[in-house]
């Protein structure tokens, strides 16, 4: 069952000059926990229940090669940086697809290089 964790929001339209002439409701279905869940389980029980606040309240948002948004949350006490992608479905319907902890050299990466902006 598809359940609404959130929205792509006028700000994350305007930071990533994305081409919504509107805010986006953002689901994730059974099909998507079970992805991250048996790719990332580890993440998973970690920040699995942190998914709609890291939307809406990232500490940087990206867009990948692929078309991704990237929300990306730094979890200072750990010093992880969370990614969490949502992508378009075939239906046009956005889902969150993945969850993981950042490897250290591919955080440095998108700041290094701008991939990630600034959300706050």
């Amino acid at each position: 069952m598809n359940k609404k964790i959130g929205k792509v929001n006028k700000k994350v339209i305007k930071i990533l000059n994305l081409n919504y002439t509107k805010e986006e409701p953002i689901f994730i279905g059974d099909r998507n926990i079970n992805h991250i869940k048996r790719e990332h389980p580890e993440d998973f029980k970690k920040y699995g229940k942190d998914i709609e606040n890291i939307i809406k309240n990232p500490t940087y948002v990206a867009r990948s090669p692929k078309g991704s948004i990237e929300y990306i949350k730094e979890y200072k006490i750990d010093n992880e940086f969370v990614l969490l992608a949502v992508r378009v479905s075939n239906k046009g319907v956005m889902f969150a697809r993945t969850l993981f902890v950042m490897t250290e050299r591919k955080k440095n990466i998108y700041l290094k290089n701008g991939y990630a902006k600034k959300y706050q």
